[in-house]
């Protein structure tokens, strides 16, 4: 992991004495980093972008206004280094201040230099993510659904927020691109997904084949446009070529191609971002019941990643009848619920709760989820970012709460 370490330090102080006081931190610094060290007379000229992580050594008082004026060539947020030595901490206080006021992220480091190490691991690797989502094109097939009337995204507000690219694309080149598809290749992604299968109800061969074919199909557009993730208009396709969505979706997400229902934006973005985050494949959900009396919440939906549904079962698109839909059964257990929304996708709930029940009514979308979720129940009635949310398994509300505080 290699570390820029800008050194800011007051033109009365004596370089020489003051680093000689730090030595004992900077060795712990150099033996779990490389690291870079920059002075201030550099920093106009240094590519921050090669570092994965750049911190601002405070290491003095009267050092205030060196870090202001040179804080437009500076990477956010400005992480602050500071010791009780020098003065160091309440310059660096006084630096925050003026940060915040700027309306610039910025955060002081201070303590045991092994909590420090630490600490500057994760937010190396927070920026790591971060970058990851600046550098994102999230596909948009189709526009989103009509009824998706509280899912609505300004993507330039969006773009500025968070870097990513919402790339528009139209459904026929999904139609073009079936068109092109090898049918062998379809009949053995079928008949893997059916091999692995519990069973299969509804749906038939012939069926599997079709949603074999859109999964191909989506794989090509991620390739022609470049996508890191997509969200498709998939009921369409159960319209105008009666076939769904649910395992060509189920399938690129097993890969980690993020690829989300609806054409809902924020839900595909939410999944992006969590699994760059954690690690782990979410499932896109709607809340489909809540009892309030004992903070129990369903969700359900057609599709889920069946690597993270130990067991599976071929059915039916639950609302049309049509094609192939997955009942997923969901180990019970920690399960982390999640989305980001808001018109900039600036809003987040996250809250922990556990999966104590795969359930199976003929009356709602085929994986079927309750979760025990303390103290939510009036967020979704009162304050629910829209409808479709995140099953995350596990329980990461920890570190998605502190990586988008610094959002």
């Amino acid at each position: 992991m290699k570390i820029a370490i800008v050194s800011i330090i007051s033109e009365v102080h004596q370089e020489k004495k003051i680093d000689k006081t730090l030595k004992e931190r900077c060795q712990v610094l150099k033996s779990n980093f490389e690291v870079e060290e920059i002075q201030a007379t550099e920093i106009p000229y240094t590519d921050f972008s090669q570092y994965d992580l750049t911190i601002n050594f405070i290491k003095s008082g009267g050092s205030e206004n060196i870090l202001a004026e040179n804080i437009d060539y500076l990477p956010q947020p400005v992480y602050l280094l500071a010791t009780e030595l020098h003065n160091s901490l309440p310059a660096s206080l006084e630096i925050l201040s003026f940060l915040n006021a700027q309306g610039l992220e910025a955060k002081i480091l201070h303590g045991k230099m092994e909590n420090l190490i630490k600490e500057i691991k994760e937010l190396a690797e927070y920026k790591k993510v971060r970058d990851q989502i600046a550098g994102a094109r999230l596909g948009v097939v189709g526009e989103p659904s009509n009824w998706l009337i509280g899912s609505q995204v300004d993507y330039k507000h969006a773009s500025h927020h968070w870097g990513t690219e919402f790339v528009n694309i139209d459904l026929a080149e999904v139609y073009q691109a079936l068109k092109q598809i090898d049918s062998a290749r379809a009949k053995k992604v079928a008949a893997d997904f059916l091999k692995n299968a519990s069973r299969i109800v509804e749906s038939n061969k012939a069926e599997l084949i079709e949603s074999a074919e859109v999964y191909l199909a989506l794989k090509e557009i991620i390739n022609k446009n470049d996508l890191d993730a997509l969200t498709i208009r998939c009921f369409d396709l159960v319209q105008e070529i009666k076939t769904t969505g649910c395992l060509a979706l189920s399938l690129l997400n097993n890969e980690g191609l993020i690829a989300g229902c609806e054409g809902d934006v924020p839900a595909a973005f939410s999944m992006f971002l969590a699994h760059k985050l954690t690690g782990v494949m979410p499932f896109m959900a709607n809340p489909a019941a809540i009892d309030k009396e004992k903070d129990e919440i369903l969700f359900a939906h057609c599709t889920i990643a069946t690597d993270i549904s130990p067991e599976y079962i071929i059915r039916s698109h639950f609302e049309t009848g049509i094609g192939v839909g997955i009942q997923g059964l969901v180990e019970t257990g920690p399960v982390t619920v999640f989305k980001i929304g808001g018109s900039g996708l600036e809003q987040y709930f996250v809250a922990e709760g556990e999966i104590i029940e795969n359930t199976d009514s003929a009356n709602a979308c085929r994986t079927q989820v309750k979760v025990k979720l303390p103290q939510s129940s009036d967020y979704f009635l009162n304050d629910a970012i829209a409808n479709h949310h995140l099953l995350i398994p596990g329980s990461h509300a920890a570190v998605i709460n502190e990586f988008l505080a610094k959002e």
